[in-house]
């Protein structure tokens, strides 16, 4: 059989360690699907369309690459949120469209006539990928593919970017020339580093209480390592951004705690005189102390560098980091203080929204039965116990899955879909009941390709976050009722699992009871749901 179009995207994909793909299949995008038997890729189909694209999302967290396809138009747009929050996280997701062909675009031109899932528009998809991809570009031929699909792949390794590569429908089965070596992907350095590692670690040395702060960047381009030698070298304390949480363990030393203000600012980072963002993406919480201590400050990011109030400057993250390491290690080592290490509260009466944390916290702190320890990836969602989720004591590297800067309800569910297929570790996800109704149809997933996931839901029976947001007040006053629109429709939340296919499911609202659903759970190699149940005005121990 000749090689093809989809063969080609499909082997360079795999080459690069992707065995997953994720969509729902449509007419345009089908023969994708058809060709994956022959790369030992497997096809996932989920739910939904955004499902699809937080599965990839999750995938390429936990794997370094992910792929996904769906429909033209009606699939690609319904999925445009998820992608958006790859491109804001930096997460390399490959999103693979059919597109229209030739006649579908001539058509669209001289009669009028929409071709399937247009909007009008002949570029509308491309245009609006274009927004929240590195690159986006259309295949009109089978001889564009290599170069485009080269392109794209290694712009997304390179950069840590979603791309997008839309594909004339007519060319999937077309015959195309086999890749030809391998891709660059690494960016080159470009000459500055050296000089500002030597300023860099010359401020760190001349401070009297300076400390690290982990970003993203350094998981998504595999610098963990590295920067564990950093720290041990100048023998500084350290912090994390809250997606960058477990990218070292936090058992290391010189570990002070999570950076996620206004809520959590460790007195280490609150009494620095000098603070060193390496890789940091921060969403709008961080704005007032950023801009309070712009003067103390030093980022690396995105490819530039900013020392205190001076001038962006190019700089590539993996050699400037290679560079601070060497600059570091022209001094002796210094010894690193010891980390923090808090010891979790003891089991007692209601469950609350707080005891939930300690539970969990608990649990992964060996305090349960078969404890949690570090065989569990942690993907809390976006809600009121952001926070709290934050400062669970997470054992080990890479145990921790955040989409907190996009901060999008939902995307724990589906996340763990793909993290299910790219992680060692086993997912548990902890949602609030509003989160959870946006992308709950992820439990069919699990139960389809038998993943084991773990999703804990916090039943209080409103949009918890949005209430405190716009009316704290309320959870002060018993007299006071909540928005009106912040109320859920309540789920019998078993049966919902059920019908998906889930059957291990645990409703609790004792700190004994969530104990014990947790231990068997983790005992049980099926997905398992866990509601636990609350006041409506019950809040965490940690607020955004």
């Amino acid at each position: 059989m000749p090689f093809t179009v989809a063969d080609y995207i499909l082997k360079r994909l795999s080459q690069h360690q992707v065995d997953t793909l994720f969509g729902v299949p449509a007419a345009y995008g089908a023969p994708l699907f058809d060709a994956v038997g022959a790369h030992d890729i497997r096809p996932v189909v989920t739910t939904t369309d955004l499902e699809a694209g937080y599965a990839a999302d999750g995938y390429a967290r936990t794997k370094g690459l992910g792929v996904v396809s769906v429909a033209n138009g009606v699939g690609v747009l319904s999925m445009i949120n998820a992608i958006a929050g790859a491109f804001v996280e930096r997460s390399p997701v490959v999103v693979v469209n059919g597109g229209p062909n030739a006649a579908n675009l001539t058509n669209l031109k001289e009669l009028d006539v929409l071709f399937s899932h247009s909007t009008g528009q002949p570029d509308g998809d491309l245009n609006a990928y274009r927004l929240v991809t590195a690159s986006a570009a259309r295949a009109e031929q089978a001889a564009d593919v290599p170069a485009l699909v080269d392109h794209a792949i290694s712009t997304a390794i390179r950069r840590k970017r979603p791309v997008y590569l839309e594909v004339n429908r007519a060319i999937w089965t077309a015959a195309c020339t086999p890749p030809d070596g391998s891709l660059p992907v690494t960016n080159p350095a470009v000459g500055t580093e050296q000089q500002l590692a030597t300023t860099i670690i010359g401020l760190i040395r001349a401070a009297t209480k300076p400390v690290l702060i982990v970003g993203l960047e350094i998981q998504r381009y595999g610098l963990a390592d590295t920067m564990a030698d950093l720290i041990a070298k100048l023998g500084i304390r350290w912090s994390a951004q809250v997606p960058a949480k477990s990218v070292l363990s936090e058992e290391e030393d010189g570990w002070v705690g999570i950076f996620a203000p206004p809520s959590s600012v460790p007195a280490a980072v609150q009494e620095a005189d000098l603070i060193v963002m390496l890789g940091c993406v921060f969403p709008s919480s961080y704005a007032t102390f950023i801009r309070n201590r712009t003067n103390e400050i030093v980022t690396a990011y995105d490819g530039k560098v900013k020392i205190k109030n001076g001038p962006k400057q190019d700089a590539d993250i993996l050699a400037l980091m290679n560079a601070l390491v060497a600059e570091a290690a022209k001094q002796a080592p210094q010894p690193v203080p010891a980390a923090v290490d808090p010891a979790p509260p003891p089991a007692s009466g209601p469950l609350t929204y707080a005891q939930v944390f300690d539970r969990v916290g608990a649990a992964l702190n060996d305090g349960v039965g078969t404890a949690l320890d570090d065989s569990w990836l942690v993907i809390p969602d976006t809600f009121l116990g952001g926070a709290s989720a934050a400062n669970l004591p997470v054992k080990g590297r890479d145990g921790y899955l955040s989409g907190a800067v996009w901060a999008s309800i939902g995307h724990s569910v589906a996340a763990a879909v793909g993290a299910s297929f790219g992680s060692s570790r086993r997912p548990l996800v902890i949602c609030g009941d509003g989160g959870f109704h946006t992308t709950a149809q992820s439990l069919s997933t699990f139960a389809h390709y038998c993943r084991n996931p773990v999703v804990l839901v916090i039943d209080n029976g409103v949009y918890g976050l949005e209430q405190y947001i716009i009316d704290s007040g309320y959870y002060d006053d018993p007299n006071a009722a909540p928005k009106p629109y912040v109320v859920l429709n309540p789920w019998d939340f078993a049966k919902v699992a059920h019908g998906f296919g889930v059957r291990n499911t645990y409703s609790v609202d004792t700190a004994a009871e969530l104990d014990q659903a947790l231990v068997e759970a983790k005992e049980s190699a099926a997905p398992a749901l866990i509601v636990a149940k609350v006041s409506p005005r019950s809040l965490p121990a940690q607020l955004p």
